[in-house]
């Protein structure tokens, strides 16, 4: 059998990331592109075995089975048309695109090649809030009325090698549409949404906006309030689904899960779930393999990552 070739597309943290974690499987070969030399020798100290190209259309011709794009989010359609043109699969960093425009566009291209479009929501394959989709499909908590999701962390901020944030709007709802995107895997369809912003606060560091504050109302009739920051520190972020069976709360900073039975005794709970990140990642990769392979489709597809950016561009536009 062909050993699986991955490319990476961008050799900042995340793609770096991607390639030290696909590095852990030997039967894989690896390469990575950058237009800069600089990111390109990073990687390399790395993963020293990793091809490395300085040119997008010499790496693709190096015929790689899986793309994995890490690129700005406005570079990612480009990419990703020029993988379908080469007959590669292609796992996109989130958000799909950085407009709806852009990401119908891919969809569009995927299917048209007839190859795998996954959008790296890797929340989604993180085994607690796994257990939590379970949880609600099973009818465990019963009906679900609604629920709060919460993210503050002004970390993202410090750590991040540019300060593009500062200068697009609605950055903020478009980085954290990993919680528009697992609301809806609880929730399902979205029916409204109404966003509050506000550029508020003295740090150092800036982001448009600084707060945003969203509530969602789902087909289902359920209603989610989502808050976003770029202003606390440390980090925080939290989820809470609430059932008329039972209500329970993820502490996404710990991946402790409580459970709260008004039948049981005690009434409370606790779980806790495995915290590795690069768990994440390797899950995800080791999906779009096999969907490559079997002909399913993967996990989070190209039309569930244009929904989620979807809600983002409406909480952005409610909010202006």
């Amino acid at each position: 059998m062909t050993r699986p070739r991955f490319l990476i597309v961008g050799a900042g943290s995340i793609g770096r990331r991607h390639l030290q974690v696909l590095a852990e499987r030997a039967e894989f070969d690896l390469a990575i592109h950058d237009s800069w030399p600089e990111a390109l020798a990073g990687a390399r100290q790395l993963v020293p075995a990793v091809t490395a190209f300085a040119s997008l259309a010499e790496a693709l011709a190096w015929r790689p089975l899986i793309v994995i794009i890490c690129t700005p989010n406005a570079q990612h359609r480009a990419v990703a048309e020029a993988a379908f043109a080469a007959a590669a699969h292609v796992l996109c960093e989130k958000p799909i695109a950085d407009t709806l425009e852009d990401g119908r566009a891919m969809v569009a291209a995927a299917k048209a090649s007839g190859k795998v479009l996954a959008v790296g929501y890797s929340e989604r394959f993180r085994p607690a809030l796994a257990h939590i989709f379970q949880m609600v499909a099973s009818g465990e908590l019963g009906t679900v009325v609604g629920g709060r999701a919460m993210v503050g962390t002004y970390n993202t901020l410090l750590c991040a090698k540019t300060d593009y944030r500062a200068h697009v709007s609605g950055a903020l709802l478009v980085d954290y549409t990993h919680e528009f995107d697992f609301l809806r895997a609880i929730f399902g369809e979205v029916a409204e949404v109404q966003c509050w912003a506000n550029d508020l606060g003295g740090r150092e560091k800036r982001c448009s906006p600084s707060l945003a504050a969203t509530l969602l109302r789902f087909q289902s009739g359920a209603v989610v309030s989502v808050h976003m920051d770029y202003v606390q520190h440390p980090q925080r972020r939290t989820l809470e689904v609430y059932g008329d069976r039972r209500s329970l709360e993820l502490d996404l900073e710990t991946d402790i899960l409580r459970v709260f039975d008004p039948v049981q005794p005690g009434g409370v709970s606790s779980h806790t779930f495995d915290h590795d990140r690069n768990n994440r990642f390797r899950a995800e990769h080791q999906d779009i393999l096999d969907a490559v392979r079997s002909g399913r489709a993967p996990r989070v597809t190209g039309e569930d990552g244009l929904k989620a950016l979807e809600i983002a561009v409406r909480a952005i536009a409610s909010s202006r």
